[in-house]
């Protein structure tokens, strides 16, 4: 056996390579831009329409769910936990210990996250959730903060 390959197998020179032609592209006028038939607008705007009330139909959809999640996080998991260290920051910082700060931010940061969640999903809008969960939590953690007997109470 021979290493040589045979000479039927030897490559063609390049210029005896066949070269793919293209077709002439045919002019479509000076814009170049092809007129469209009153049939596709009319279609172009039925489906536009479809997509807008789409749209609508899950803007509802994601605002109850993100109602649904921030409740059940709030209520839930954060409830009894950010009660306890707003109230437990609050007792140390009236006896002179200043770790009771770390307690109120942490318990502030309770209050805030279920709705920063909540809201993130209802709008997919990351800042303004959460500059909203900020306010909100403000609020949410001075009533639970105020309201702390009775709440103790219902435990």
């Amino acid at each position: 056996m021979s290493s040589r390959k045979p000479s039927s197998a030897k490559k063609k020179p390049s210029s005896a390579r066949r070269k793919p032609t293209r077709s002439p592209r045919p002019s479509t006028g000076s814009s170049g831009a092809r007129r469209r038939s009153p049939e596709s607008a009319a279609a172009r705007q039925r489906r536009l329409e479809q997509q807008q009330r789409q749209e609508r139909r899950w803007t509802w959809a994601r605002r109850l769910w993100g109602a649904v999640t921030s409740l059940l996080i709030a209520a839930l998991l954060f409830e009894s936990t950010m009660i306890f260290t707003l109230g437990m920051g609050v007792y140390m910082l009236s006896v002179p210990e200043f770790i009771g700060l770390w307690f109120v931010v942490s318990g502030y940061v309770l209050a805030c996250l279920p709705w920063a969640f909540g809201l993130l999903i209802a709008t997919g809008q990351f800042w303004r959730s959460l500059t909203h969960a900020l306010w909100i939590g403000l609020i949410y953690g001075t009533v639970g903060f105020l309201f702390l007997d009775q709440i103790l109470a219902a435990f």
